[in-house]
């Protein structure tokens, strides 16, 4: 676990980071790194951890958030099934950049069959040095529900950041009984944390990093191409074959709590790897995080213009900025169906 005279765990859910308010803080969005460390995807191991040392280095972020499928232990593409050795190796690479990070679990870091479940990476991941981590209420679904409380010098929290499992597969099965979501024990445990911050900070905003997105995701993407004028666009594009997004067919919750209780202003999420759309929908900025992945997709080596990070800035004057990092030099803000105001390319 990151030990720093600025970071306190006060319970099994809960941490408090200490940042100067007066000072912009960076925080990195990585997802869908897609990491196998076998000796099939040796080569794009490789070229993926490549990507991410760019990344940081240009960003140069605070702290690190990885939103799920870190690691990869798919034996067809990658040659092992042992996640154990995938998540010391991931450990250690991020260690090595000396910037605290976090992490929450997608629906491939755990695959069937594999080495360790998420209770056991859990108990990995806490071991990192820059690591941040917890697993949270054993009660709860899902391994890694918890909070970050970003704070002043005097310890008030001036940016929670909320961290979820979405899940993996719904009830029956693995991949074909569909995405699983976020799921209402959750989402009450987290709206109760939102009130209490709220009776202390009545103004106070918090951002949610999870792997899955929300259906209201595809809901307010389709209005913006009808022409809701409610919706408001932000950057990025919708890549995938067919438009697709990855939600769950289950019915999820999380949303539009969250827009009742209104604390929650920024949600980030990845899973779709060639989406990096960012909407404004009822007060809610959603953003799909510019993936890593050369080991998922097939032939996504090649889509330069969709891949990268998110940087998230809290700036000094308490505004948030949501900014692309691209690997490459340009990236595609086309919408089919609509024109964007950067219309194709930036």
């Amino acid at each position: 676990m990151y030990k720093s005279d600025n970071l306190k765990q006060t319970d099994n859910e809960t941490f408090t980071y200490k940042i100067d308010k007066n000072k912009d803080f960076k925080i990195l969005q990585l997802t869908d790194l897609h990491l196998g460390f076998g000796f099939i995807s040796r080569k794009k191991d490789k070229m993926a951890l490549n990507a991410v040392t760019k990344i940081i280095h240009k960003a140069k972020p605070d702290m690190i958030v990885l939103t799920g499928d870190s690691i990869f232990p798919f034996l067809p593409k990658v040659g092992t099934l042992n996640n154990r050795k995938q998540a010391y190796k991931l450990m250690k690479f991020m260690d090595s950049f000396a910037i605290p990070y976090t992490l929450v679990f997608g629906n491939h870091d755990c695959e069937m069959g594999s080495t360790c479940n998420k209770e056991e990476l859990a108990q990995i991941y806490k071991k990192g040095k820059y690591c941040i981590f917890t697993e949270g209420r054993k009660e709860l679904t899902g391994v890694g529900n918890f909070f970050i409380n970003l704070t002043d010098s005097d310890g008030n929290a001036i940016l929670p950041l909320v961290m979820l499992d979405s899940n993996m597969y719904g009830e029956g099965g693995w991949f074909y009984s569909g995405f699983d979501r976020i799921h209402d024990d959750q989402v009450e445990w987290c709206m109760n944390r939102l009130n209490d911050l709220k009776k202390c900070n009545p103004d106070i905003k918090a951002m949610a990093f999870f792997h899955m997105p929300p259906a209201e995701f595809k809901e307010a993407y389709r209005k913006m191409k009808l022409g809701d004028k409610s919706v408001i666009y932000q950057h990025g594009s919708i890549a995938e074959k067919n438009e697709h997004f990855g939600i769950s067919k289950f019915e999820g919750t999380f949303f539009n709590k969250a827009v009742e209780n209104g604390v929650i202003k920024w949600m980030f999420c990845g899973h779709d790897h060639l989406n990096t759309l960012s909407l404004i929908y009822k007060g809610i900025q959603m953003t799909y995080g510019m993936s890593i992945d050369y080991l998922g997709y097939k032939d996504i080596d090649k889509s330069y213009i969709q891949r990268g990070g998110t940087l998230i800035t809290r700036k000094a004057d308490g505004q948030v900025t949501v900014n692309m990092v691209p690997l490459g030099a340009v990236v595609s803000t086309r919408v089919r169906g609509v024109n964007t105001p950067q219309n194709d390319e930036k």
